[in-house]
């Protein structure tokens, strides 16, 4: 008789009696693993293949891990994803010779329709040129952006008065050229933010932020990275940003002209400096002397004589203050 072929993982089925287990510790051990793996399982017997389709199981689904394309997400969409939905992480095939889809408007609909709760969306290496901002679900609490193409003035709606995602209140954009200072003033004319993280978005400039910064009073977390931002743009920040509590200018070009003007940010409680060029220790320590909020400071990758930095930590004796001195790379990885 010829030997019977078990997927992977009817080992552990049949040799530890996992079949004992209650469905609720199975659905426990499921939720582990990743979305390749976890569709593997439903192949193992009846009863797993119906584990496999929990709602639970489908709540935050990460497949980051592959390049896909609007074919397996249909897939997706119609066998597993649903009501139950709430985070949806996916990367696409933009840098790949395989020109496929990532989103179509007609899978959007869908996913809107289908998931009706679905709060967090973050797309990696996805052409969205052909796709409106309208289109996204207006479900989303937090929409993040990597590596991704979209058209000139994307966030610009064609119905002026119309909110496109009411509850939006993190926006995190790595590496999108095509964001500039017209993007910058509509999303944040529309959308109550909380968090804005713009990384690389090289198109943002002082206007952009004297634009925006009106609107963004809310705001509790700001990152500028790679914007072509300047000390007048660090003096809108501070006079309209009264609530901020984490401000980070990594690499932030002249910053030390403009850094007095942060005094004025009475509740920041994290300021990340990190490889900021023409720093001056004194600049540094009179500046952060006036936050009484200020727990944190990053000073990592700045190099301060001795004197420099031992006055710095003085002058703060309840913040944490880094200067770690490791090679970075050129441009600073963030990490969503």
């Amino acid at each position: 008789m010829a030997a019977t072929r078990l997927l992977p993982g009817s080992e552990f089925l049949e040799s530890e009696g996992i079949s004992w287990f209650p469905d609720s510790v199975l659905l426990h051990i499921l939720s582990y693993l990743p979305v390749k793996d976890l569709l593997r399982s439903g192949r193992v017997c009846k009863r797993w293949k119906k584990l496999v389709l929990d709602k639970s199981l489908w709540k935050d689904v990460n497949l980051m891990p592959y390049k896909i394309h609007s074919k397996v997400l249909w897939h997706l969409l119609r066998h597993y994803l649903g009501s139950s939905l709430r985070s949806l992480q996916i990367k696409g095939l933009l840098h790949s010779t395989k020109k496929q889809d990532l989103l179509t408007r007609s899978l959007l609909q869908a996913l809107v329709k289908r998931c009706p709760d679905l709060q967090r969306l973050r797309l990696q290496e996805a052409d969205l040129r052909s796709l409106s901002y309208e289109s996204l679900p207006s479900s989303l609490k937090i929409l993040e952006l990597s590596h991704c193409e979209i058209p000139f003035a994307w966030f610009q709606t064609s119905a002026p008065r119309t909110v496109s995602l009411p509850q939006l209140e993190h926006l995190t954009l790595c590496k999108v050229p095509a964001f500039s200072d017209l993007d910058l003033e509509m999303v944040s004319l529309r959308n109550p933010l909380k968090t804005l993280i713009l990384l690389g978005t090289y198109r943002v400039t002082d206007k952009g932020v004297l634009l925006a910064a009106g609107h963004l009073r809310q705001l509790k977390h700001l990152a500028l990275h790679g914007c072509d931002v300047g000390s007048r743009g660090l003096y809108f920040i501070a006079t309209n940003l009264k609530t901020l509590l984490h401000l980070d200018l990594t690499q932030f070009h002249h910053v030390n002209e403009g850094l007095p003007y942060l005094t004025a940010l009475k509740t920041l409680e994290r300021l990340d400096l990190q490889q900021c060029d023409q720093l001056s220790a004194d600049t540094v320590a009179a500046v952060c002397a006036e936050l009484p909020a200020l727990k944190c400071l990053n000073l990592n990758g700045i190099v301060f004589d001795d004197q420099g930095i031992v006055k710095i930590r003085e002058s703060l004796p309840n913040c944490v203050v880094t200067n770690d001195l490791v090679d970075f790379p050129s441009v600073p990885e963030f990490h969503f």
